[in-house]
């Protein structure tokens, strides 16, 4: 609530969507990086940001937006979004797409899952069989209408309708990564409370781990994510996605998809994969870590430290009894916090501290050479503008053009450049088909090279491509 009460709060989701897109945990040097250059782009815009990226990041942090993490490595810390700035984040991002929430897909869906459910969850095995065999009937009634020509793919609106609720859900997938870390990370530390704050020499807690039993991997929260896990490296299903994947956006529905959505989809297993990777890491560490709490006996000094800061806690609540909390003790406690000072004692801030004594030099400039210009720029750039017309002018004399195909009417002018731009090119605006091609080009020094890669088809491109 307090996010969706903050005054930045386009600035902030905006920028916490964005880096938080295709990862889930960012290091915490890079993402200052990463917001300050956000910042700049949004001041150009208009947005009046005067504070530096490492203070809003510090503002998000304590106000939970963010969690900020140690890792294994020496000096080195990470940020991960919080289980409820991710519900916002997604929130939010929800508020901006105007799709309609009725439709046939979504009622579809509903339908087919209760119907699984109430098929597969029947006692009786009678009612299952009657059941499989009806299904196999209508298998078997569709296979003929299909043989006698009846057959009529499903209508392009319908399909695109489909598509676009399959987007929907695919996309809150990644996002529940922030709820099981965070559910796990509860575990551990009630677990760790249960073990601390247990009177007697033995708990139940105690008692399973010293019996070998790893309370977090059997917990509900470790066992369904391990059958996640376990499904998600599954290679059938890989595969199957994979081919899905490739047949779909080859429909014609699919040709006018955004880009964006064509690249999720491409690269949606493997972003789960690695989401789901690291939180498998992290449930392996609490598992050890709890265990080494109890087997070095370290669980006994926070056991021992409860115990001082309850006594001390009643010795407080007693003498509250006979003295009031203003009553002064005799005693002086130096505190850690900043200390308050007069505003008196501030120093004001003199601008002409900041005045330069020198002399202004005014230089000659040089007439611009807008070829020397673009000549630079190409040596530390990559020329889309210039792969883009390429394309173009490939695709007037076919249907469909190959990365490949492009090549081969025109050389790779910027060498390695020029392939990594063709690449990014088609990840966004190709299709992606069965098979591999291999690409040429010729680097700087004057070496050929060739690499064998995906295939991609260009079927149509944006329309400002042809603009001069």
């Amino acid at each position: 609530m307090r996010l969706l009460r903050a005054d930045l709060l386009p600035v902030i989701a905006a920028i916490l969507a964005s880096r938080f897109e295709t990862a889930r945990v960012i290091g915490y040097a890079e993402f200052v990086e990463q917001v300050s250059d956000d910042l700049d782009d949004l001041r150009d815009s208009g947005f009046p940001l005067p504070r530096q990226a490492q203070e809003y990041v510090g503002d998000w942090i304590s106000s939970g937006y963010l969690i900020r993490r140690p890792t294994g490595a020496a000096r080195e810390e990470t940020v991960e979004l919080s289980r409820s700035a991710a519900d916002i984040v997604r929130f939010v991002g929800d508020v901006q797409q105007s799709r309609s929430s009725v439709t046939s897909s979504r009622l579809s869906n509903v339908t087919g899952l209760l119907d699984a459910l109430a098929r597969e969850s029947d006692p009786d095995a009678a009612t299952r069989v009657k059941g499989l065999i009806e299904q196999r009937d209508q298998i078997d009634a569709e296979i003929a209408r299909i043989e006698e020509g009846e057959y009529r793919p499903l209508d392009d609106l319908l399909a695109r309708e489909r598509l676009d609720e399959i987007l929907r859900l695919a996309g809150e997938v990644p996002g529940d990564f922030a709820k099981v870390a965070d559910d796990l990370e509860t575990l551990n530390s009630q677990l760790r409370e249960q073990i601390i704050n247990h009177d007697g020499s033995r708990g139940g807690v105690l008692d399973q781990i010293f019996a070998e039993v790893d309370l977090i991997e059997n917990s509900e929260a470790g066992r369904t994510f391990n059958a996640f896990h376990e499904l998600l490296l599954d290679r059938l299903l890989a595969d199957r996605f994979d081919t899905a994947v490739d047949a779909l956006l080859e429909r014609g529905f699919a040709h006018d998809l955004d880009g964006g959505a064509a690249v999720f989809l491409r690269r949606y297993l493997s972003v789960l994969q690695r989401e789901s990777h690291q939180v498998r890491l992290n449930l392996t560490e609490f598992s050890k870590s709890l265990r080494r709490f109890v087997e070095t006996q370290e669980y006994r000094e926070h056991k021992r430290l409860a115990e001082a800061l309850g006594h001390a806690e009643q010795a407080a609540l007693a003498a509250l009894k006979r003295h009031a909390p203003t009553a002064p003790l005799g005693r002086d406690l130096d505190l850690t916090s900043a200390r308050i000072a007069s505003v008196g004692s501030w120093s004001l801030h003199n601008p002409a501290d900041l005045r330069t004594v020198d002399d202004v030099v005014a230089n000659a400039t040089l007439e611009l050479d807008l070829e020397e210009l673009r000549r630079q720029v190409r040596l530390t750039e990559i020329d889309f503008p210039e792969l883009q017309s390429q394309i173009v002018e490939t695709l007037a004399d076919r249907a469909g053009a190959t990365v490949g195909d492009v090549l081969e009417r025109h050389p790779a002018s910027q060498g390695l450049a020029s392939i990594i731009g063709l690449l990014i090119l088609a990840e966004e605006f190709a299709s992606r088909a069965t098979g591999v091609e291999r690409w040429s080009w010729t680097s700087s020094r004057g070496s050929s090279r060739t690499v064998t890669a995906p295939r991609y088809v260009f079927l149509q491109v944006p329309s400002h491509w042809s603009e001069p």
